[in-house]
């Protein structure tokens, strides 16, 4: 499907030796170590920086939106929908994040931030209980297991999100999530992927396990150290002469 040759594997070496030492890659189960707020906090990013990063990284920077939406404040108007509903919209328009309406009901991301809370929230010890049925999907291709029961059970968390959210826990390894970065460096070594496989999750999983094993496995580059190598220095990546 896709075309690799040794050429490509070559100029990806370059940037490997390069740019891995300076690379800093989630610990394997580092989610043992965050807390149900962390966790949950990390929830609301990813969906705010679908169609924009910038958005998320505001949020993060900002202690009083954090709080107005913190785990603990959001658990005690979980039955009060309107207002768990205003509070989540106010912060995604605060910061900005594309695809926001005003409207309640029509806004997309507010609902599917509302839903993805009530599938934490159910699970006993909430997040880390969730994480915790997640870490025990183990076996032969677990990552791709726990990637699809992630997308199986939340909302606006597709193919790319679903893989960076669980890299950043350290819940998967052989993954990679495609955004454009990626696939800027890809095509800047001369790997030219597929159009409209964003949107369908089994071309992704067939690009996914291709790059995987051809040109990551030759390098012996895990499929997270690609993607956090990539996104780190992606600017200096994307400046040196091929």
């Amino acid at each position: 499907m896709i075309n690799i040759t040794n050429e490509h594997i070559k100029r990806l070496k370059i940037i490997k030796q390069k740019y891995l030492g300076k690379t800093s890659v989630p610990k394997l189960n580092n989610w043992k170590s965050w807390s149900n707020n962390d966790i949950w906090l990390h929830v609301i990013s990813q969906i705010i920086s679908v169609g924009n990063a910038k958005p998320a990284e505001k949020f993060n920077e900002s202690p009083m939106l954090i709080k107005l939406v913190s785990y603990n404040r959001i658990l005690k108007i979980k039955n009060n929908k309107r207002q768990l509903e205003r509070n989540i919209n106010y912060v995604l328009r605060e910061v900005g994040a594309k695809w926001v309406s005003k409207s309640l009901k029509k806004c997309r991301k507010t609902q599917a931030i509302v839903h993805n809370f009530k599938i934490l929230s159910s699970h006993k010890n909430g997040p880390k209980g969730l994480l915790k049925r997640i870490y025990n999907l183990k076996g032969l291709n677990a990552d791709k297991r726990r990637v699809k029961y992630l997308m199986s059970i939340f909302k606006f968390i597709k193919s790319k999100g679903s893989r960076d959210f669980l890299m950043e826990l350290g819940l998967v390894q052989e993954a990679i999530a495609l955004d454009v970065r990626v696939q800027n460096t890809l095509k800047k070594i001369g790997i030219k992927l597929p159009k409209g496989f964003e949107n369908n999750p089994k071309l992704y999983d067939k690009i996914e396990t291709e790059l995987l094993l051809k040109l990551c496995k030759p390098l012996k580059l895990s499929g997270i150290q690609l993607d956090r190598m990539i996104f780190q220095n992606y600017d200096k990546i994307m400046d040196m002469k091929n």
